[in-house]
Formats: structure tokens, C-alpha cells, sequence
């Protein structure tokens, strides 16, 4: 678990996600412009992290950007994020329905699609650390992500792993950072494949009656 944590605070304090800079068209295997024909835009947050609580942060970019902001802006903040559980939320829990309070109605999961993915053949697998530290990581938060309309972003990548959020609604959609961590629970255990007793590789899509889904995958160059 120590581990885990030093690891994510280390890429976090050194790395600042750069903006996607790809010709029309095209698209490098694990770094993607486009999802399903919707374009990657910026998301914005509202919330705060473990160890800031009482400061509200409402800002735009990826949560590395965000959290590297909040470290510039709060020099004596030392991060202690813990995770309640081994390795992400245990699968029966990482299942259930996401809470009333998220901002859309009739909220439920949808189904779980694990790579190989037909629509998105060139997509690769993570391994299951960095899927799980991304898993911790979003426990930590307290917070909402906001995407607006026909749009999709990418909210959290650390080491190899990236997730993303799509939003083919008409209008915004809002989610706690907690219940997206529920989702990369769910692609995290029922899509991990080549274990060998220490970790894994994952790759996979969960999607919402609500109109949006969640990605998990390679990210090529790493994070």
C-alpha cells in the first residue's frame, strides 16, 4: 500500500499531463483524439482532496493537472490517501448501483465490455498496479467531475493506465469521483486477464443507462 501511494505522489508532483497534439485522423494506439466519435475535451472539478478538507478547488483539466496545481497552491499539504480494501473496491460493492445524489436520474449501471473491445480494436491493456493505484487515487478525492455535453475526457492517468470519462448527452453530466472509482472497480476485476500472482493487465469499458461510459486502458507514451 505504501508503495502504491509513493509511487502516485511521485508522478504526480513530476508530471503534468500535456495537451493531445494529433493530426486529424490520427490516432497513436493508447493515447486517443476521439472516442466513438466523440471528441476529448476538458473536464472541470469541484471538490477537495483528503488532507484539504475545508478548501474547496473548482478548476479545469486532468485531476494530474489539478493535483499538481493544489500542491503549487498548498506548499505544506502532505497527501496521505488511503484505500478502504487490498486492491480496488472489492467486486460486489464495485457492482451495485451508484448513490441518488450523482445528478442524473433513473441512475444505473449498464454493462462491462473487456478487451478485447470490437469498436476499439487498437486499444491495449494496462497493468493492474497502475489500474489500481488510479482506483485508490479517486477513493481520495472529494469531489465532483463535470463533462459537458458530447464529449469525452481523460480525468485520471498514472503510469500506464489511463481512464476516461464520455458524456453522449445533451447536456452536462455530473459524477462524484468516488462512484467513477466503482467503475474502474468493475473493469478492473471483471476484465483482468494474464495474472501471474503479483498483477495483471486490464483493458475494458463500462457503460451507464444514463448515456456515459467509462474507459480503462493503456496509455502509450506512459503517463
Amino acid at each position: 500500500m505504501q508503495a502504491i501511494i509513493s509511487a502516485i505522489l511521485s508522478m504526480l508532483l513530476l508530471l503534468v499531463s500535456a495537451p493531445l497534439a494529433l493530426t486529424a485522423g490520427a490516432e497513436v494506439v493508447g493515447v486517443l483524439n476521439t472516442i466513438n466519435g466523440l471528441p476529448i475535451g476538458v473536464m472541470s472539478f469541484v471538490g477537495t482532496f483528503e488532507g484539504l478538507e475545508g478548501t474547496t478547488i473548482t478548476a479545469n483539466g486532468t485531476l494530474n493537472e489539478i493535483f499538481a496545481q493544489a500542491q503549487r497552491d498548498h506548499p505544506d499539504w502532505k497527501p496521505t490517501f488511503t484505500h478502504p480494501g487490498h486492491q480496488g473496491p472489492p467486486v460486489d460493492l464495485a457492482l451495485i448501483g451508484r448513490a441518488e445524489n450523482v445528478g442524473l436520474e433513473q441512475q444505473r449501471k449498464d454493462q462491462v465490455y473487456c478487451w478485447p473491445i470490437a469498436s476499439r480494436p487498437q486499444l491495449q491493456r494496462a497493468t493492474s498496479y497502475w489500474v489500481d493505484a488510479l482506483i485508490q487515487f479517486l477513493v481520495a478525492i472529494k469531489g465532483d467531475v463535470l463533462v459537458g455535453p458530447h464529449q469525452c475526457v481523460r480525468y485520471l492517468c498514472l503510469g500506464d493506465a489511463a481512464t476516461y470519462l464520455c458524456n453522449d448527452n445533451e447536456k452536462e453530466i455530473v459524477l462524484n469521483s468516488q462512484v467513477l472509482a466503482t467503475y474502474v472497480g468493475d473493469i478492473r476485476y471483471l476484465c483482468l486477464t494474464g495474472w501471474n500472482g503479483r498483477f495483471g493487465l486490464v483493458c475494458g469499458l463500462e457503460t451507464d443507462t444514463d448515456k456515459f461510459y467509462v474507459h480503462v486502458n493503456k496509455q502509450v507514451p506512459e503517463c
